[in-house]
């Protein structure tokens, strides 16, 4: 099992997180358990996420998905997402 820890900027947090409640069931089918999902406290643009993995492939699949790149634009993602992988 690995954890999966993914940041990045937001336009507005309560919006993205509207839409990344929406999208839930993408990263259920990519075998992802969340375990965090919030916001910094001294930049609430960022936006955090914490899963637990048993396949990072599948969480590589999921992420270089054109359908998930359209999803994040339009929750308001404006930055690249930053993905550390702790094993």
């Amino acid at each position: 099992m690995a954890t999966v820890i993914l940041n990045h900027k937001v336009t507005d947090y309560n919006t993205w997180k509207q839409g990344y409640d929406s999208d839930k069931a993408r990263r259920e089918n990519a075998g992802m358990k969340e375990i965090f999902v919030g916001q910094r406290h001294d930049d609430p643009g960022m936006a955090y996420m914490i899963w637990e993995v048993a396949d990072t492939s599948a969480i590589d699949k999921m992420m270089s998905d054109p359908d998930l790149q359209q999803t994040m634009q339009q929750a308001g993602v404006i930055s690249k997402p930053e993905m550390i992988i702790l094993n």
